[in-house]
């Protein structure tokens, strides 16, 4: 038995599925309503009698497939449903005609597997992992009342963190002007390079906020792959947006409706089904050069939002699938500012390499005509006694040399870093030390 193409009522079937997920009650015809005549004499959002004695009642141009609604019953969104041989985007034409007919800001093409979302009066079509909610699309409707040209909200000059009062250095000021062009211009993607020490998170938030008073922003979404970094964002978001609710989604904690959500990547892969594709209006993805790869990404692209990464490494030493995912042109990120920068303006202490080293650990060594490369041999075992030692001798050297090294500081050692092979290895160092 030959068996059939899937037809548009199949498509139906996995729309109403989906509208179900993303919160609608497709029984409720305050929320959702099918098969609505569309006139081309007014603006009608459901079958009325409109017949009168002596005339002939009005004939629909079209039907719109579905409707959404707001609480107060206005029209928020059409839906063109199309069968699954056929590609959404091909309705764009059809359904636009009956969107502004019947007054709805918002349009869904779909064929059951794609779905395009299009704010037709600000963008193109693109495609979506969800129907957004009626609180979603009522976000929306109404940040476009309170919208404000992003030059007209001020950049500061100060800002209070931990308790002490924080310059807005020019760097990052430049970097808020730069994101500002971006957003103006409707690109929804943007990396953003600074070395450790010179205040991504701190600058984060302050734009953040700047979203939030031009009214771009509602919802907030943090991601960070360490509860280390989680921790730092959490306090620096509840310091500068401390009048916007913000809290740390755990694993096993519930959910909260709160306007900024810190999580980790691990997370949100296992939770992100439980929020609409447009539940958040900004994604910030910390160390976005290692975390937005392989599952990690669905946790980003499941999301309709302006996504921010921020990134510690320079360009030179990102993968090109960071770039991709961010859309920056020649492989350079949206604003950088160098290491080499920060130092001349000293905004960050010149570091100096402690060169001595076992010579094992610098060249490995060779045995039976076998040679051994200490960054291989730690990955398969770990070598505690070498491992020891080094801490030792690190231990005896920084206290022996910190005032060559860090001539300003006053008592003991200065900040090092220890660069470890893996985070077992980090781990037993840290344990160690």
């Amino acid at each position: 038995m030959k068996r059939e193409m899937p037809s548009e009522q199949d498509a139906r079937i996995r729309i109403d599925y989906a509208l179900r997920q993303a919160g609608g009650d497709i029984l409720d015809p305050m929320q959702v309503r099918t098969e609505i005549p569309v006139y081309d004499t007014s603006v009608v959002s459901e079958p009325m009698n409109l017949s009168y004695p002596g005339t002939a009642s009005p004939r629909p141009s079209g039907r719109a497939d579905y409707v959404l609604y707001t609480q107060n019953g206005r029209p928020l969104a059409l839906i063109e449903a199309k069968k699954e041989a056929l590609h959404p985007y091909v309705a764009k034409q059809q359904a636009l005609p009956y969107a502004k007919k019947i007054g709805a800001p918002f349009i869904f093409l779909t064929n059951g597997e794609l779905i395009y979302f299009w704010d037709y009066l600000n963008d193109d079509a693109r495609i979506v992992n969800s129907f957004f909610s009626q609180r979603d699309l009522e976000r929306l409707v109404h940040m476009r009342t309170e919208k404000k040209a992003m030059a007209t909200v001020p950049i500061p000059d100060f800002y209070i963190r931990q308790g002490e009062r924080r310059e807005v250095r020019p760097y990052q000021k430049e970097a808020m002007q730069a994101l500002d062009h971006t957003v103006e211009l409707g690109k929804r993607r943007f990396l953003i390079e600074l070395p450790t020490g010179t205040g991504k998170t701190d600058l984060v938030a302050l734009y953040l906020k700047r979203l939030i008073d031009a009214g771009r922003a509602e919802r907030i979404l943090f991601l960070v792959d360490r509860e280390q970094l989680a921790k730092q964002a959490l306090e620096a978001l509840q310091d500068i947006l401390s009048t916007h609710g913000t809290y740390w989604l755990k694993a096993g904690s519930e959910r909260q409706e709160q306007q900024i959500t810190v999580c980790l990547f691990p997370t949100m892969i296992s939770r992100y089904t439980e929020f609409t594709s447009g539940y958040f209006d900004v994604v910030v993805a910390d160390e976005c050069h290692r975390s937005i790869y392989g599952a990690w990404q669905t946790s980003l692209t499941h999301f309709d939002a302006l996504h921010i990464g921020l990134t510690a490494t320079p360009a030179m030493y990102i993968e090109r699938n960071t770039f991709s995912f961010y859309q920056c042109p020649n492989e350079q990120p949206d604003f950088s500012y160098s290491i080499k920068e920060a130092f001349r303006n000293q905004h960050l202490a010149p570091y100096r390499f402690a060169k001595r080293i076992t010579v094992i650990l610098a060249a490995g060594a060779d045995v039976d005509d076998q040679h051994y490369d200490p960054a291989e041999f730690e990955r398969k075992w770990t070598n505690e006694k070498t491992n020891r030692l080094m801490t030792q001798e690190f231990e005896k050297l920084a206290w022996q040399d910190y005032k060559d090294l860090a001539p300003n500081q006053k008592v003991g050692p200065g900040k090092a870093i220890v660069f470890a092979i893996t985070k077992n290895h980090a781990a037993k160092l840290a344990e160690y030390l």
